[in-house]
C-alpha cells in the first residue's frame, strides 16, 4: 500500500483521470492506500442518426379529455 501524510491533497495521490475505487486506512498522521478498480474513461463512439424524428416527428395527434388528468398533463409536457 502507499501512505500520504494526513493533510496531503488527493492530487498527490496520482491518480490518472477515470473513474477509482480507492481503499484508505488512516491512521495517526498517515494515510496508507490502495486502488482496488481503476478504469480509464471511455472513448466517445461516433453515433450515426437513426432516422426516427425525420420517420416520426408530427406525427402525434392530440386527443383531448376533460376527465383525464394524466393525459393532460402528458400533453402540457410533451406537446407543442
Amino acid at each position: 500500500m502507499n501512505t500520504v501524510g494526513k493533510s496531503a491533497q488527493l492530487g498527490s495521490l496520482g491518480l490518472p483521470t477515470g473513474d477509482h475505487w480507492v481503499r484508505f486506512h488512516v491512521e495517526a498522521d498517515l494515510i496508507s492506500y490502495g486502488v482496488a478498480v481503476s478504469t480509464p474513461p471511455r472513448a466517445k463512439r461516433d453515433r450515426k442518426p437513426t432516422g426516427f424524428v425525420e420517420r416520426w416527428g408530427g406525427s402525434v395527434t392530440r386527443v383531448e379529455d376533460a376527465d383525464d388528468a394524466w393525459l393532460s398533463h402528458i400533453h402540457d409536457k410533451h406537446l407543442r
